[in-house]
């Protein structure tokens, strides 16, 4: 592994933390500048080309991870993109068109008329979608992190420009969503000449044998995707029906999983390529144990994270969103336990072995779980409900994906995942989170400094506490990534 998963995840790490706080700072001005109708109207478009591009995207973008990374040569690499990229062009001019042709469906769906508007949003925003989606994983299989960085954070300056400019000068929200398409054509534009560059040269390319291949990979996971976008999306599209297009807008930033994951979606775009490697060559303990390395140094993140967004909710709602936004506090804090489940990608091991179809079978058994867990929480618990629903679909479906890894592998279930280290940072996470709640609501901190500043105080505090219990640790998990020899990879059983 000479480019190691660990120092990879780091530099990708480090672009996801900068373009995911221009994203933050992206939405906070949307959502403090923009009413709540029009943040509502901007969710529904966002909420209807998700669903849609995501059917047409059939998948394609995971297959770079796959066929670009096992490309034994130049001509292999340029082939390969040059169908990708045809396939995916063709993806998104259906799709704008369809959206088109569903203008009125749409409208009546959400009893909003003002949809109609956004007709040439809705004709190529999809197209962009499609096309950007691809450019993180074909960047990373050639291990080109550098220009990754220049794109995302260029993109992410960009599209905070235009918002900011737009409320500087007072522009309407119709005219900013025509700049904001414009910036999403530009980078799409580029994504191309990247890849043209990468491999010297795309054509426009359908080759039947080699798309037929791709679409036997790609179809099953793109249908999973399809399958876990309406599960994940369902709750918003109960309550865009049920309620109105304001309180759609609060249900939308309450449930916007906060970007404690980045480390995990990090090492987890980095170990792929290795583990289909190291599952190629019938090494399955080395992979399972690296797996859930990477597994344990992403939870010991993302826990006190969550812990930290869940028992300071409102300040953190009214430092993001303003306090608008509050009555989706409940909301939001069932979204920080379900940043839980986000530690790693459940199925990735039948993912890398081919076992894709197994992949889609549990994402329908997901949505369906999660058509009635979202019908019975709206009708018992209401606003609360869809979410509660989606945390336990979430939850079942790994559950599942992890029992079946364990008889793909032959390797037992108590073994398959770091129960035992998961365990011990959950129950150091409840006693800090714990001893910062009382603590707040015991100092008369609030009264002198603010409420907000107390916040960030006892964060600090817990933080350090947390980081000394963890830090040993975190260094061997650290170095177990770093590192190809193969009994090093057991770190959870040393502690």
């Amino acid at each position: 592994m000479k480019n190691s998963i660990a120092g990879d995840a780091t530099k990708l790490t480090a672009v996801k933390v900068a373009t995911t706080l221009l994203t933050m700072l992206s939405t906070m001005l949307l959502s403090r500048f923009r009413t709540l109708e029009e943040y509502g109207i901007y969710s529904q478009l966002q909420l209807v080309i998700t669903i849609v591009v995501t059917i047409f995207m059939i998948g394609l973008p995971n297959s770079i991870n796959y066929f670009l990374a096992k490309a034994d040569n130049r001509k292999e690499q340029k082939d390969f993109l040059s169908i990708y990229f045809s396939l995916c062009t063709i993806a998104g001019i259906v799709s704008g068109i369809i959206l088109i042709l569903l203008i009125p469906v749409i409208e009546k769906y959400f009893n909003n008329s003002l949809i109609g508007l956004f007709w040439y949003f809705l004709l190529l925003y999809p197209w962009t979608k499609i096309i950007l989606s691809g450019i993180e994983n074909i960047l990373i299989v050639f291990h080109n992190i550098r220009k990754l960085v220049i794109f995302k954070i260029l993109y992410g300056l960009l599209t905070l420009g235009v918002i900011a400019v737009c409320w500087w000068l007072k522009i309407s929200f119709y005219i900013y969503m025509i700049f904001f398409l414009l910036t999403e054509i530009f980078f799409s534009i580029w994504v191309y000449e990247i890849s043209f560059n990468l491999v010297g040269g795309l054509k426009v390319s359908f080759q039947k044998y080699r798309i037929k291949e791709i679409l036997m990979f790609s179809i099953p996971v793109g249908l999973a995707s399809v399958v876990g976008t309406i599960s994940i999306e369902l709750d918003k599209m109960m309550i865009g029906f049920f309620y109105t297009t304001e309180e759609l807008a609060i249900y939308t930033n309450a449930s916007k999983e906060m970007p404690v994951t980045i480390v995990a979606s990090s090492i987890t775009a980095v170990l792929m390529p290795q583990l289909v490697k190291l599952l190629k060559a019938e090494k399955k303990k080395k992979a399972i144990e690296l797996w859930k390395n990477a597994t344990s140094l992403a939870y010991i993140f993302i826990a006190f994270l969550s812990t930290v967004l869940f028992v300071f909710a409102q300040d953190v709602i009214i430092v993001l969103y303003s306090e608008k936004y509050l009555p989706g506090i409940s909301v939001f804090r069932v979204y920080t336990l379900v940043l839980l489940l986000r530690v790693t990608y459940f199925g990735i091991i039948l993912n890398a072995i081919g076992k894709t179809q197994f992949i889609f079978v549990t994402s329908i058994i997901s949505l369906i779980l999660n058509v009635i867990l979202n019908a019975v929480g709206y009708f018992t618990v209401g606003f609360i409900g869809p979410a509660i629903a989606t945390f336990l679909s979430i939850s079942i479906t790994a559950f599942i994906q992890l029992l079946y890894t364990s008889k793909v592998t032959g390797i037992s279930f108590q073994k398959i995942f770091p129960w035992k280290s998961l365990g011990k940072i959950t129950f150091y996470n409840i006693c800090i989170g714990t001893v910062m709640f009382m603590t707040k609501g015991i100092l008369p901190l609030e009264k002198n400094i603010g409420s907000i500043f107390e916040t960030i105080i006892l964060c600090g505090i817990g933080g350090l506490i947390y980081l000394s219990l963890e830090k040993k640790v975190i260094r061997k998990l650290w170095k177990s990534l770093n590192n190809d020899d193969e009994e090093k990879y057991n770190v959870e059983g040393n502690n």
